[in-house]
C-alpha cells in the first residue's frame, strides 16, 4: 500500500472505505484514495488555474463568449459551489471522441507550468501535493469532461507511461471503475468527489481498465452527470540505457 506517502497530518473527514466498493478479489495493492485531500479554497484555486489553461487554447470567438457570460452572471460568494465556477457545456469547445475513441466530450491539455510566482496558494497547494508524489520527474495533463462526458474502458499506453499516476478530482462526482485484465469479475468500483486524489502504481497502473462511468450507482445513490476536472501527474518513464 501508499500509505507511507501520506502525510501525518492527512486524516479523511470520512472514512476512505466508504468510498471503495470492491468484488472479487478485494482492493488491489498498489491503489490510495485520499477523499479529500483538498478542502474548498483549495479546489477553488486549482480549478481556477486549470480552467485558465484551457481556456487560454479556446478560439477568440469562444474566448469573448465566456469573457461576455462571465461578466453578466453573479459573483461566485464563499458560500457557492465548486460546480458553480464552471461556464455551461455550450461555453466549452469540448471535442466529441479521442483519438482512440476512449474518451468523449472532453478538452484536454499537457501542462508544463504553473503561475505559482504569483499564486501563493497555488505553490502552498502544490508543494503539499508533492508531498506524495512516489517520485519527483513528473508530467501533468488536464481532462475536463463535460456534462455528458465518459471514459470508457481501457488501459494506458505502456510505452508511454511510467509506473504511477496521481488523480486529482474537480467538480461533478463521478465513479471510477476499475476491473482486471485477467479477471473480469474482479473489479473495484471508487467514488471520486471534488477534492479527492487517488494514485495507482505498479500491478494496479497496468493490470486493470479503467473507466469514468456517465451515470451509475454506488451504494445506493445515483452518481454522474456535470462537469467534472481531472489533473493527472505521471511519473516520467525513464529513458531506455543505450
Amino acid at each position: 500500500m501508499l500509505n507511507t506517502m501520506i502525510p501525518r497530518h492527512y486524516m479523511p473527514m470520512v472514512p476512505t472505505a466508504f468510498f471503495l466498493q470492491v468484488k472479487g478479489m478485494g482492493r488491489p495493492r498498489g491503489f490510495e484514495m485520499l477523499p479529500d485531500f483538498f478542502n474548498l479554497a483549495e479546489q477553488r484555486i486549482l480549478l481556477a488555474a486549470a480552467l485558465q489553461k484551457l481556456n487560454s487554447s479556446e478560439s477568440r470567438h469562444v474566448r469573448k463568449r465566456q469573457k461576455a457570460f462571465e461578466k453578466q452572471r453573479k459573483p461566485l460568494g464563499e458560500a457557492s459551489s465548486i460546480q458553480d465556477m464552471f461556464l455551461p457545456d455550450d461555453h466549452y469547445t469540448f471535442e466529441q471522441g479521442h483519438y482512440d475513441n476512449v474518451i468523449h466530450g472532453y478538452r484536454e491539455m499537457h501542462v508544463s507550468s504553473w503561475p505559482v510566482e504569483e499564486n501563493l496558494g497555488l505553490s502552498l497547494i502544490f508543494d503539499r501535493l508533492q508531498e506524495i508524489y512516489p517520485s519527483q520527474d513528473t508530467q501533468t495533463h488536464l481532462l475536463h469532461l463535460s456534462s455528458t462526458g465518459k471514459i470508457l474502458p481501457h488501459v494506458d499506453n505502456v510505452e508511454a507511461s511510467g509506473s504511477w499516476i496521481l488523480g486529482i478530482s474537480l467538480g461533478a462526482e463521478r465513479i471510477m471503475h476499475m476491473e482486471s485484465t485477467e479477471d473480469p469479475q474482479d473489479t473495484f468500483d471508487t467514488l471520486l468527489p471534488s477534492g479527492s486524489v487517488y494514485i495507482q502504481r505498479d500491478a494496479v497502473r497496468f493490470g486493470y481498465k479503467h473507466s469514468i462511468l456517465f451515470k451509475g450507482e454506488f451504494r445506493g445513490l445515483n452518481v454522474g452527470g456535470g462537469q467534472r476536472l481531472s489533473m493527472m501527474v505521471r511519473d516520467r518513464k525513464p529513458p531506455i540505457a543505450l
